[in-house]
């Protein structure tokens, strides 16, 4: 006979539990990540938050080891919900820092599960939508682009993928003909054709390196390929699910796409930098 693993009292044989304590610990855990939220949305009052995980956890059974995942839950929780219309404002932003550094939450553990990242880019969409741009690319040496002057770098995506649409044309519908042999080693085909020519478009994948979105342009930079598109020269953009395509103002354009791993991000970027 053990014991349970939550209150330490004898269990039956082959248990390592007791049922109740178990819906305990559960229990807790929800009241906890609950907590967390609510103080980060409604309070700021984070002395009294401690005070109010420390009794939860002593009545819970919850252990102490488990409080920074607790945390970091309710964090992600209340990112989710101040972003449910896509901005993040100022307050909200401060909200969520203040809380970081409050029980010195580390930027990777914030960020294991990409919300961290996401905070960043919607308070950067509420920079854009002020009309309030800052520049993000302290280091412009670092990205192998020749920038305009006053231009100010919104956001650089590493590691996108560039892919053009292209027009290949090929002939159905032909003949090979016959041959009729007019001397030794020589032979004339008669009748032969290359038939209709039908033009398909495919997608082709051109480079891979840097998109980077500016106030003026959107860039491409990789080892073979580079791009500026200004943004009055771009008649529409296409959303994707992982990125953007953007139809040039030119004779015979074709769609040239960006795969940055955000669509949702980098469409609302562009088309509202477009508009500035």
């Amino acid at each position: 006979m053990g014991n349970c693993v939550y209150c330490g009292k004898p269990v039956g044989f082959f248990q390592s539990k007791h049922a109740e304590c178990e819906r305990l610990y559960q229990d807790g855990q929800q009241r906890i990540v609950a907590s967390v939220s609510s103080a980060i949305q409604k309070s700021d009052n984070y002395d009294e938050l401690e005070k109010v995980i420390s009794e939860i956890e002593q009545s819970s059974h919850v252990p102490f080891s488990d409080r920074k995942a607790l945390l970091i839950k309710g964090w992600e929780n209340s990112v989710e919900q101040f972003l449910e219309d896509g901005i993040l404002d100022a307050a909200e932003e401060k909200r969520i820092m203040d809380f970081k550094e409050r029980f010195a939450i580390s930027s990777s553990d914030l960020n294991k599960n990409g919300m961290l990242a996401k905070a960043g880019k919607a308070a950067i969409l509420r920079e854009v939508l002020s009309g309030n741009l800052i520049d993000h690319l302290s280091d412009k040496g670092k990205i192998p682009i020749n920038f305009q002057k006053g231009e100010i770098v919104v956001f650089p995506f590493a590691g996108a993928q560039y892919f053009e649409d292209r027009t290949r044309r090929q002939y159905v519908g032909g003949s090979q003909g016959i041959s009729v042999r007019l001397m030794k080693g020589l032979y004339y085909r008669v009748g032969a054709f290359r038939g209709e020519p039908v033009e398909s478009n495919i997608r082709v994948h051109s480079d891979t390196g840097f998109v980077v979105v500016t106030n003026k342009n959107i860039y491409f930079a990789g080892p073979i390929k580079s791009v500026r598109l200004p943004y009055e020269k771009i008649v529409s953009f296409v959303p994707f699910s992982d990125g953007i395509g953007v139809m040039r103002d030119a004779a015979n354009a074709k769609l040239q796409i960006f795969v940055t791993g955000d669509g949702w991000f980098i469409y609302n970027l562009v088309t509202n930098l477009a508009k500035l």
